[in-house]
């Protein structure tokens, strides 16, 4: 016969109707302590081009600055719209700055505040959303494929080439004085994988702006302003009142919605018992929803 006994001695449980089963979350765009890592932090000014505030656990590019006399303030950044483009993730570490209120709970910052963020290889661990299906990677490698999905700002499922979706129309027709915004419609010729209101978009192929504002303004990152469906729904810029003309936008247009592997590794996945992001596009809100789904990744 085992030496053995019929119990596990050392085994750790809870009474019933007393905590979750899983009691362990996190909080998206948080650093976990390292102090190996901590003096990789680093630092910079989000760009005044930026049109959706940044909160910690978002993708984010580095860009240089366009003088040098704002060098030492570090790196101009914006969110990134491309694997390829990702540099590092912004985090709410050291984000002293980032200002909330008790109706938009999500500390944020705006256009020229300074963003904490690591850069990809710093090996910081870092907490960001994640699509609850990926929990079928726990028990696998720590170095399985993922994707970083733009319109939400989480991690998903890997694709192994850039998912795009072909674009029928991007319309404008009227300027609202009061807000100062320019609506524009755009009816996709699939379905996409927008969401609803608050989504992020990124557009691009648009050669024609219909009146005297940059492209760039346009072949960018956007938010859902209002949905009917995941084939229709429209997003808004601010500008003057000229700078657009009514119309169609001309080009082979695309919604651009993921392009090939995250360069990290997955060293868990929680379900359901963590803190995200949920921003309101309509009303600039970001709160948090506490049964949210975190990934912890490795950069």
């Amino acid at each position: 016969m085992a030496n053995s006994v019929s119990i596990q001695p050392m085994n750790t449980g809870n009474a019933a109707g007393g905590f979750s089963v899983q009691s362990e979350g996190y909080i998206q765009g948080f650093a976990l302590d390292d102090p190996a890592i901590r003096n990789s932090l680093a630092m910079g000014i989000l760009k005044d081009t930026e049109t959706l505030p940044m909160w910690g656990g978002v993708a984010i590019s580095e860009y240089l600055q366009a003088s040098a006399q704002n060098s030492a303030l570090g790196p101009g950044i914006g969110r990134a719209a491309n694997v390829a483009g990702i540099t590092g993730f912004a985090v709410f570490n050291q984000a002293h700055a980032f200002i909330n209120t008790p109706q938009s709970q999500v500390p944020t910052a705006s256009a020229n505040q300074s963003i904490p963020f690591y850069r990809l290889g710093s090996g910081a661990r870092i907490a960001v959303a994640c699509e609850p299906s990926l929990v079928s990677l726990n028990g696998g490698l720590v170095s399985q494929q993922v994707g970083w999905d733009f319109l939400n700002q989480r991690l998903e499922t890997y694709k192994a080439s850039g998912a795009t979706v072909s674009v029928t129309s991007v319309t404008t027709s009227a300027y609202d004085p009061d807000t100062g915004l320019w609506t524009f419609v755009v009816v996709a010729a699939a379905a996409s994988n927008v969401l609803g209101v608050g989504d992020a978009i990124n557009l691009s192929g648009i050669t024609d702006t219909g009146g005297t504002a940059a492209i760039t303004t346009l072949n960018t990152n956007h938010v859902v302003t209002a949905f009917t469906d995941n084939q229709n729904f429209s997003f808004q810029v601010a500008a003057d009142a000229d700078a657009y003309a009514a119309g169609a936008r001309s080009g082979t247009i695309v919604l651009n919605e993921s392009v090939g592997a995250l360069t990290c590794k997955v060293l868990a996945v929680e379900v359901g018992n963590s803190k995200i992001v949920s921003y309101d596009a309509v009303n600039n809100l970001a709160n948090w929803n506490n049964s949210g789904t975190v990934a912890i990744i490795e950069i």
